[in-house]
């Protein structure tokens, strides 16, 4: 079994500047929050320990030290080198040749952090350090990590990520039956699909829509199995699910809604009405578990990811934050808790949580987002902002030349929009939801569908131009 590996150097190959995929291209800027009462230098910050080495834990070092942390910051990661491959998005460009040697995750100059890699972290004790008191409050605690280690810290990051779910059913039965979560993954469903014409993909998510997008990109025969009425269903609603099946169908891939994989056989899928869906290789999409298992016992809720509140630090642990996909968090914009995990948001909330954990008690700024995806399918940019949880309004473009925007409203404001072949106007609708725009921009006092009243639209317009959104 390897050793864990120690190091402290001044690592990285990044300027501060994130590159292109760590913005969310819609033309917001992150909200910038002032950070009060910095500590580190006084000596109740004296180390902070980051649990996970992908992006959201690379990037909540990052800000800790641009945010004026001086003294130790640890980096813990179960990856054997750092910095380690970024993971999908730009591991599903794999699929389709992609550049393996440039897949690694880009990370500060300057971030000079002790690295501890090929090193996982077992459990958590909060409230242990000297002058710690006691249980999820305290002011610190210990990790225990793998080979016997122990490590104190007075911060802590959590970022340790999600894991492909993979249902019991799913797991044999077929000699290629994959999931796609890390650069690995990619690699080895890669050299799969080079003997196998006909995949089956399990699950109509941003992962199996990529695949499948992908796949027919090759040339291969593509089966999607989906059990809600279409794919992103708990993203964009219903009808937009019907609308992006259509999109895919319209390409060759052969959209099995309604349907339900129960079994998987050495020449292909059995479904729940028991029909068969032949093919070579198997993908399993069918979400992501956040990696929880070691917080259990530690005082912190971790059920269905690290429960935060409105400014990222866990609930009751004012010296614990989490980032990426293990956490879930209450966004204040929305009056609800959310655990997202896209790629912008993921590296804004890093450094929200940085900004928390830096901060002086009450000094906090809550941390509010409005989630954003972005997905290349086959010629379509489609791109989200907000929640589909609302009644969809068709308002610029239509549906059949598939380039519109659909706008999302709750019946009194306006929640979430999707843009589909419309990149320009995606800011314009990220500043409705962010700014909490009523729904009579695009609705008549009746209920019905105008579009974007002129009038109504330039006035908004007017008194938004400045305000930056999270």
């Amino acid at each position: 079994m390897n050793e864990p590996c120690v190091s402290r150097d001044r690592i990285g190959i990044r300027q501060e500047v994130s590159r292109d995929e760590d913005r969310d291209q819609s033309g917001a800027q992150g909200r910038r929050r002032a950070v009060t009462g910095i500590r580190g230098t006084d000596g109740t910050l004296r180390r902070v320990a980051v649990v996970g080495t992908s992006l959201a834990g690379v990037r909540a070092a990052e800000a800790l030290r641009r945010r004026g942390f001086q003294d130790r910051l640890t980096l813990i990661g179960r990856d054997t080198d750092f910095p380690p491959h970024d993971r999908p998005p730009p591991s599903q460009a794999v699929l389709t040749g992609g550049d393996v040697d440039g897949s690694r995750l880009p990370v500060a100059p300057d971030l000079d952090a002790e690295l501890m890699m090929n090193t996982t972290a077992e459990g958590l004790t909060l409230g242990r350090t000297p002058g710690g008191t006691g249980g999820a409050g305290g002011t610190g605690g210990t990790l225990r990590l793998s080979a016997g280690r122990t490590l104190d810290f007075d911060g802590l990051v959590i970022a340790t990520g999600a894991e492909a779910r993979q249902p019991a059913a799913l797991v044999d039965g077929h000699p290629d039956v994959f999931v796609l979560r890390t650069f690995e993954d990619s690699l080895a469903l890669r050299a799969a699909l080079l003997a196998g014409p006909r995949v089956a993909v399990v699950g109509a998510g941003f992962v199996g829509c990529a695949v499948a997008s992908h796949c027919r990109a090759l040339g291969l025969d593509v089966t999607v199995i989906e059990e809600g009425p279409g794919p992103l269903g708990r993203v964009l609603g219903t009808a937009m699910g019907r609308e992006l099946a259509e999109l895919h169908r319209d390409h060759g891939t052969v959209m099995k809604t309604g349907a339900r994989a129960v079994a998987l056989h050495p020449d292909g899928v059995e479904l729940a009405d028991g029909t068969r869906v032949a093919a070579d290789v198997v993908v399993v999409a069918v979400g992501r578990a956040p990696r929880t298992e070691w917080l259990r016992g530690s005082g912190l809720d971790v059920e269905d990811g690290v429960l935060l509140d409105a400014t990222c630090a866990a609930a009751g642990a004012p010296r614990v934050v989490a980032a990426g996909d293990v956490a879930r968090w209450f966004n204040p914009l929305f009056g609800a808790v959310m655990r997202v995990g896209r790629r912008s948001d993921t590296v804004e909330q890093a450094r929200a949580a940085a900004d928390t954990l830096l901060a002086d008690g009450d000094n906090a700024s809550p941390f509010e987002s409005v989630p954003y995806f972005r997905s290349e399918q086959y010629e379509s940019a489609i791109q989200f902002v907000g929640r589909g949880n609302g009644v969809p309004h068709v308002v610029e473009g239509t549906l059949a030349e598939r380039r519109f925007v659909t706008a999302y409203t709750d019946g009194q404001h306006i929640t979430g929009a999707l843009c589909v072949n419309r990149p320009s106007q995606l800011a314009r609708y990220r500043r409705m939801v962010a700014a909490r725009a009523p729904a009579d921009l695009i609705l008549t006092p009746e209920g019905g569908q105008v579009g974007l009243p002129a009038g109504n639209l330039t006035a908004f317009e007017s008194a938004t131009a400045s305000t930056q959104v999270a």
